[in-house]
C-alpha cells in the first residue's frame, strides 16, 4: 500500500469519525433541551395558558342567554419527578376545573383527594399512555390534599374559602 492509499484512508476514517460526533453532539443538546424545558417548573403565565386551553376544551355550556352563563375557573397543578407544583392553591367556593398534569415520568400514577381530616373525596388511576386528569370538582369551604399514593411526601394542599 501506498503511503498516499494510507493518507486518503486515514483522512476518510477521521471525516466518518467527526461526522458521527457532530450527530452524537446535536442529538445530545437536543436531549437535553427536551429534557430541561419539560423539567421547568411552570410559571404563572404558563398556568394561564395551560388554563385557557383547558377551557377551549371543555364541553360546551347548553345554550342560555350570555347574562346566566356561568364561566367556570381551571386550577392547573403539574406532578413532576420531584412532586406538585404549585404546592399551594387558594381559591373560592364553587365549580372549578382541576386540571393535573402528570410530569412525573411514573408509569402509573394514583391520585388521592382528600379532606384535611383525611376523608377520601376522590381517587383516580392514570397510566402513561393516558396520564393527565381532568374533572369538574365542585369543593364545599376547608382544606384538601392532593396527595400521590406511592410518594406521601408529593402534596398539593388546596384551600377552598367560603366564597
Amino acid at each position: 500500500m501506498s503511503e498516499k492509499t494510507i493518507y486518503r484512508a486515514f483522512i476518510a476514517r477521521t471525516r466518518l469519525l467527526s461526522f458521527r460526533l457532530l450527530v452524537a453532539a446535536l442529538l445530545i443538546t437536543g436531549l437535553t433541551a427536551s429534557a430541561w424545558a419539560w423539567l421547568a417548573p411552570v410559571t404563572k403565565a404558563d398556568q394561564a395558558a395551560l388554563a385557557a386551553k383547558a377551557e377551549a376544551i371543555a364541553p360546551p355550556a347548553p345554550a342560555q342567554s350570555s347574562s346566566n352563563q356561568e364561566r367556570i375557573e381551571t386550577e392547573v397543578i403539574t406532578m413532576r419527578p420531584r412532586g406538585f407544583e404549585p404546592t399551594e392553591i387558594t381559591r373560592p367556593a364553587g365549580r372549578f376545573i382541576l386540571v393535573v398534569n402528570n410530569r412525573s415520568w411514573l408509569e402509573e400514577i394514583e391520585l388521592r383527594l382528600e379532606r384535611e381530616d383525611g376523608n377520601r373525596v376522590r381517587e383516580v388511576r392514570r397510566h402513561k399512555n393516558k396520564p393527565d386528569w381532568r374533572d369538574v370538582v365542585d369543593l364545599p369551604p376547608g382544606q384538601y390534599v392532593l396527595k400521590e399514593a406511592n410518594h406521601p411526601d408529593w402534596a398539593c394542599r388546596i384551600t377552598i374559602t367560603s366564597q
